[in-house]
């Protein structure tokens, strides 16, 4: 739980940082929307490594579980790109101050997500 909290904070500021450093790059050329597939794509791949190297130490198969992850992070993206449209474009909120209330949303997702699901350890029969 420690290495997971500890990683976990570390991916966490890697995103959030990714994230607004992206934004403020991209956005005179792309699309909010585009903007956070791109920085879900580098935010999910790096968190990947980082869980399964250092917290959940899984010896399955990397692909198989990199797809797995797509599938708990693709649900916390969803709600996230969402929201940031929503918070940024209709509300108002600076992107900053929305990607950081986002952030929070996600932890809890992926924890029980990677922990049920990405890292679970198959059953042989």
């Amino acid at each position: 739980m420690l290495r997971y909290l500890f990683i976990g904070g570390f991916n966490t500021a890697f995103g959030y940082i990714a994230t607004v450093g992206l934004y403020y790059l991209l956005r005179p050329h792309l699309h909010i929307v585009v903007i956070g597939l791109i920085a879900n794509v580098v935010c999910i791949t790096e968190s990947f490594t980082t869980y399964k190297l250092f917290v959940f130490r899984s010896p399955e198969h990397w692909m198989r579980e990199y797809m797995r992850c797509y599938v708990v992070y693709g649900t916390s993206a969803i709600i996230g790109i969402a929201g940031l449209w929503l918070l940024v474009n209709v509300l108002g909120i600076p992107f900053w101050l929305a990607q950081a209330l986002l952030m929070v949303i996600s932890v809890a997702i992926s924890y029980a997500g990677h922990d049920r699901f990405t890292f679970k350890k198959l059953q042989r029969g």
